[in-house]
């Protein structure tokens, strides 16, 4: 029996529901976590829909996800009005502040708490950067690499003991130099 697909969401409609992008739908669809099927239209190419309960669920497990946010409680405390002007009051160390925060009791536990915040500010943004190095460089670069003179390095190519491609140098021959 064939499925119903007029009940299927369009891909911009599945997107809408789980608050992805179109471009996450069809990932997922492609990882097999969206079942899709091509819904015919008359006169119009036909149109990718997906199974309304696969969306459905994985609009339930992305809203379960925890955040990953978190807040540091602040020394100053907000005055009556409530946006902090004209309030000189200070949260000591050790005290409640605001919305059930406490402050840390001493500040090598103040230190402890910015350490964990910076670490994991750094850890959410930055992206390990990987040093592309080319294998073949040229000859300045050859030169600055292994320390020799241009005679020196010239001798060493002659003797075999650097692959040259065109006027280029193998960077691993460059470094064992």
């Amino acid at each position: 029996m064939k499925a119903d697909l007029a009940t299927w969401l369009t891909k911009q409609q599945a997107a809408a529901a789980c608050g992805v992008s179109t471009k996450a739908i069809e990932r997922w669809a492609q990882a097999g976590k969206l079942e899709a099927a091509f819904r015919p239209q008359a006169g119009t190419p036909d149109v990718v829909v997906y199974f309304p309960e696969d969306v459905a669920k994985l609009a339930a497990q992305r809203q379960r996800t925890p955040s990953t946010g978190f807040l540091v409680p602040g020394p100053a405390l907000a005055g009556p009005n409530g946006n902090g002007n004209g309030t000189t009051g200070r949260a000591q160390v050790g005290s409640k502040v605001g919305a059930g925060l406490i402050l840390p009791a001493s500040i090598e536990d103040l230190w402890q708490v910015i350490a964990a915040v910076v670490q994991h500010a750094v850890s959410e943004t930055s992206q390990t950067s990987v040093v592309h190095m080319p294998a073949y460089v040229p000859l300045p670069e050859a030169l600055r690499v292994s320390g020799l003179s241009r005679s020196a390095f010239r001798r060493a190519v002659a003797a075999g003991e650097v692959t040259v491609r065109g006027r280029r140098y193998r960077r691993t021959d460059v470094e064992a130099l």
